[in-house]
């Protein structure tokens, strides 16, 4: 597992705790010539990717207008006559599989900038500060309601996401027991000293150097030294220089310290004050929990053109296909993009379920 987490918490220049773009199709693209960035993966099955992303591309040589039309319409629900003959009766559809994989539940359902945050926290208004109150409230409610979800077996994945750092807490499959697991991105000297503080059990799985074990006599001395201006140096951190990379990442292995990090990520405004004037961290998860909110990325749908040296975008699904500007059928093909703040597994697993599900739709 630690091993599938590689890359995990990687980030833009920007420092947003994304993955590149991720695109999967059934032609034959030269991904680096189109766009360097992005990560071409042939074939129907998407691998195991834990990884957050911004932006999901699909391209095909079937029509996808269908998708279209289901990401207007919304969510459907479809019903299953059990014992029916007919198997398609049996099993989901297309557009149902479809309509299932891109939704989410998060808390909040936006977020509120850093100035209005600070804004409300130095006003005096009476009504803006029980907002603040019943805001946080309700976020400490949705994080409790997931964790204990997620050991109670009723749920095997969620996410708190936040500026600064992302967490992941999961488990693995629902009908055995199996102990948690958790995963914290981005990690600073801070984070992982206040962690250790509250005997918080945590391993550096991606990090060549040597994990740093600082003691409270440690600091005490450091302090002194400084104190006393004696000119000498002590290097407490031999990590500093991994601080918010990819090998910053920290592993929670076992239900005792997935605990812990439970514990002080609940606490996080008397621990964390990088995030004490910031919104409350994003919970997402694949299913629904207390106060949460069903979410939906953008999906655009368009034809495109085939060439030579990659793919060139031509035309929207909306654009009547007798204009002028149409190219011959047989030189078109079809692409999908799905657009978010952030695009979860779940979301990009179940999108490639349904794309190469042989139901018919």
């Amino acid at each position: 597992m630690e091993k599938v987490m590689k890359g995990f918490g990687a980030r833009d220049a920007s420092g947003a705790s994304n993955a590149p773009n991720v695109q999967v199709g059934d032609l034959p693209l030269k991904s680096s010539e189109v766009c360097p960035s992005k990560i071409k993966i042939p074939g129907k099955r998407a691998p195991l990717d834990l990884t957050l992303k911004t932006a999901l591309q699909f391209v095909s040589s079937s029509s996808v207008k269908w998708c279209h039309n289901l990401s207007i319409a919304g969510p459907i629900t479809q019903s299953y006559r059990g014992g029916s003959q007919n198997s398609r009766c049996a099993r989901p559809g297309k557009e149902f599989l479809f309509s299932r994989a891109l939704q989410s539940w998060v808390y909040p359902q936006s977020l509120l900038p850093a100035s209005i945050i600070s804004a409300m926290l130095s006003s005096t208004a009476r009504g803006e500060n029980e907002f603040l109150l019943k805001r946080y409230q309700d976020w400490e409610d949705s994080f409790q309601n997931l964790y204990y979800m997620l050991r109670k077996n009723q749920l095997n994945i969620f996410y708190v996401y936040t500026a600064q750092f992302v967490a992941l807490f999961i488990r693995g499959n629902c009908l055995e027991k199996q102990p948690c697991n958790a995963y914290l991105s981005q990690s600073t000297r801070g984070i992982r000293s206040l962690l250790r503080k509250h005997g918080v059990r945590f391993s550096m799985p991606l990090c060549n150097a040597e994990v740093e074990q600082v003691t409270d006599d440690d600091l005490m001395e450091f302090s002194k030294i400084q104190t006393l201006n004696l000119g000498q140096t002590l290097h407490i951190d031999a990590l500093s220089e991994v601080d918010n990379t990819t090998e910053s990442l920290l592993s929670f292995t076992g239900n005792k310290s997935v605990h812990g990090l439970y514990d002080v990520l609940l606490n996080y405004k008397s621990f964390l004050n990088s995030l004490s004037a910031t919104d409350v961290p994003v919970l997402y998860s694949p299913a629904p929990f207390q106060n949460g909110c069903l979410h939906i990325p953008e999906v655009i749908c368009r034809e495109m053109r085939k060439a030579d040296t990659g793919l060139a975008s031509s035309i929207g699904l909306d654009e009547e296909p007798g204009s002028a500007f149409a190219p011959p059928p047989g030189n078109m093909c079809y692409s999908m993009e799905i657009k978010d703040v952030v695009i979860p597994p779940w979301v990009a697993s179940g999108i490639c379920a349904a794309m190469s599900s042989d139901t018919d739709h």
